[in-house]
């Protein structure tokens, strides 16, 4: 139980959320979204941790050169028309992927630290890490508050990660393109990327929706600025998933493909972070030799579980939609309806949570920018499967 490392502190003000532009995690539907206590972690729990998700991470690397190498792009779950994008990328812009999010369970009094999942292309939770918690620790007594820290540091690595991309290229113009698909979230995500990106040199920052953006296979991407008047980028960041763009956007893919292989424009996160965030990977783990503690057992057949004890999960899927657990039953102890039900699933070894009191369960949740772990949060829920009504939950290290 966790309950012992939970500090009370409060409801977060909604003024000061406000002042930040962050208003819309608290109101409405979200108005519980931030839990009022934060959790208390020690500096081993964080190296725990930190060290988890940087040797995940190099796996992960290692497992998709493997894939490439042995062309088993329908085992790890890339559709046909994505390949050839996927393939170039890892070919040409090998070290351009920017961040990504290790999803775990366990990792603290002695429950075993397990990943579930990488979310390596686009990913949420950023300004809740990075701006949100700071504030959530500012409530705590201020006799504890002088001791306390938090391992916040996903500004820093996103600055070096994109100063390094701005340094391999010197002689592309150093502007910037925010692309998303018109939710606040996702405009509140791009936010974090955008302040990264001054502090790393882009001259230049704009922002659109998809449908506003100009892609053309022979000269790039290009935004109208003014009537008639149209401003190329040579950096875009994308809060629009690969996977979307390959199933629902097909031709856009293509036209994506091209860009890529006539070097017309730096896309981020790279395409081969589809290969990366793809659950089906994670079957191949053990056929391409690759071992970690922290590696669940998984399968394309959930005939590799004569137990029962499994989660079915879309090889692709998000917030936890589409996602079913058994527990030794025909029938699934839960499941989540949602959006992705006709994509390849996969199945996953039953590993156990932190708890509370309560029961609910805690999903920490580790960044890796730049290549290196660098920021933690977590979310707690009342029901099995970790989703959108999850909450919130900062922490604080003493």
């Amino acid at each position: 139980m966790v309950d012992n490392r939970l500090t009370e502190i409060g409801p977060l003000n909604l003024r000061q959320l406000r002042k930040r532009g962050l208003e819309w995690f608290a109101e409405g539907d979200n108005q519980d979204y931030f839990a009022p206590e934060l959790l208390q972690l020690s500096d081993r729990d964080v190296s725990v941790f930190s060290q988890a998700a940087g040797e995940l991470y190099e796996r992960m690397l290692l497992a998709a050169r493997k894939v490439s190498e042995k062309g088993l792009w329908e085992a790890a779950g890339i559709p046909a028309n994505a390949i050839e994008a996927v393939e170039h990328s890892m070919r040409r812009e090998w070290g351009h992927h920017l961040v990504g999010r290790f999803d775990f369970a366990g990792g603290l009094d002695e429950v075993p630290l397990k990943m579930l999942e990488f979310n390596a292309d686009t990913l949420s939770l950023m300004p809740e890490t990075l701006s949100v918690q700071p504030m959530l620790l500012e409530q705590l007594p201020r006799r504890e508050r002088k001791q306390a820290r938090q391992w916040v540091h996903l500004r820093t690595g996103l600055t070096k990660g994109l100063k390094r991309l701005l340094d391999q290229n010197p002689n592309r113009p150093a502007n910037l393109l925010l692309i998303g698909l018109g939710h606040e979230e996702d405009w509140l995500n791009l936010d974090v990327v955008e302040m990264a990106a001054k502090q790393a040199g882009f001259h230049e920052v704009h922002r659109a929706p998809l449908e506003e953006v100009i892609f053309s296979e022979e000269e790039g991407i290009f935004l109208e600025i003014e009537p008639d008047q149209f401003l190329q980028y040579d950096f875009v960041f994308k809060m629009v998933p690969w996977e979307f763009i390959a199933y629902e956007e097909p031709e856009l893919m293509e036209l994506l493909t091209q860009i890529m292989k006539r070097d017309l424009c730096i896309i981020l996160n790279p395409a081969y972070s589809m290969l990366l965030q793809s659950k089906g990977l994670l079957t191949l783990f053990d056929e391409l030799g690759i071992a970690h503690p922290a590696l669940l057992k998984a399968s394309r057949s959930a005939g590799a579980f004569p137990d029962l004890r499994y989660v079915e999960k879309p090889c692709f899927g998000r917030t936890g939609d589409n996602v079913r657990i058994f527990d030794g039953q025909l029938q699934p102890l839960a499941e989540n309806p949602g959006d992705y039900g006709g994509l390849p699933k996969i199945y996953q070894e039953l590993t156990p949570f932190n708890l509370d009191s309560d029961g609910d369960r805690y999903q920490p949740s580790v960044y890796i920018a730049a290549g290196e772990a660098c920021a933690l949060c977590f979310r707690r829920q009342n029901g099995l499967i970790v989703d959108d009504d999850a909450e919130f939950v900062g922490h604080y290290v003493i």
